[in-house]
């Protein structure tokens, strides 16, 4: 309880994540991880890993909830670093998810989520259409030993920002995770002020995709990630 996306199950960037590093523990370092969910992730229970050669799985009884296997995101160009942080911090005062939302509560972008509890990957759409913009600020809760940002909470920030993205602006709908693939690079610091740019790449039916890169406020790319989203049904 507490690494939730909706109230109920667990937050994809969170789970993907932590999916990802038992994946490199397992079957060696590779560039990118590429997670596929397949139900959610409960909370408060205990679930197994299975390996199956070079596929990693999380399963809940004998239920799939995500499998993991290599991946890439080289296809992925993202959007020059914000240079505008007057812009990128109001997004933090006004962004993320509210009373009233299904994701009010949600590790990453829940703003119910005190400093140092929830990531606090506060955003919006914009500045254009097909575009989303976040402000971050990394919390020495989330941090290793050395100051630097575990790599789970990293997949975290690079998730409910893509989805932002991909939705227009006022759509509604409900959509969650269906993949992730995403790269670490270099995780930022405790305290230093980041942004993450989310982009639309796509859509398909209930399908949605985009990108989310993880920028510090020098500039450095620091994660990125290609997003398949998927539109609940009414």
């Amino acid at each position: 309880a507490g690494f939730n996306g909706p109230r109920l199950s667990g937050n994809g960037g969170y789970v993907g994540g932590k999916l990802a590093e038992a994946y490199r523990e397992a079957c060696g370092s590779v560039d990118a991880v590429e997670i596929t969910f397949r139900a959610p992730s409960p909370i408060e229970k205990t679930m197994r890993l299975a390996r199956a050669g070079d596929v990693l799985r999380l399963l809940d009884g004998e239920t799939l909830v995500c499998e993991a296997r290599a991946g890439s995101v080289a296809h992925l160009t993202p959007p020059p670093a914000p240079t505008d942080w007057t812009d990128v911090m109001h997004r933090g005062e006004v962004g993320g998810s509210g009373e009233g939302s299904d994701f009010n509560t949600c590790l990453v972008c829940g703003r119910s989520r005190g400093v140092g509890d929830g990531l606090r990957v506060l955003g919006t759409a914009g500045p254009q259409s097909g575009y989303s913009l976040s402000c971050y600020v990394p919390h020495a809760n989330h941090a290793d030993a050395s100051g630097r940002i575990l790599p789970e909470f990293v997949w975290g920030t690079l998730d409910c920002p893509g989805a932002y993205a991909a939705q227009d602006d006022g759509d509604r709908r409900v959509a969650l995770t269906g993949r992730m693939t995403a790269k670490v690079i270099e995780p930022p610091k405790v305290g230093e002020r980041c942004a993450v740019v989310g982009w639309r790449t796509g859509a398909e039916g209930r399908k949605l995709y985009s990108g989310t890169a993880l920028f510090t406020e020098s500039g450095r790319l620091c994660a990125l990630a290609a997003c398949t989203w998927i539109v609940l049904k009414e």
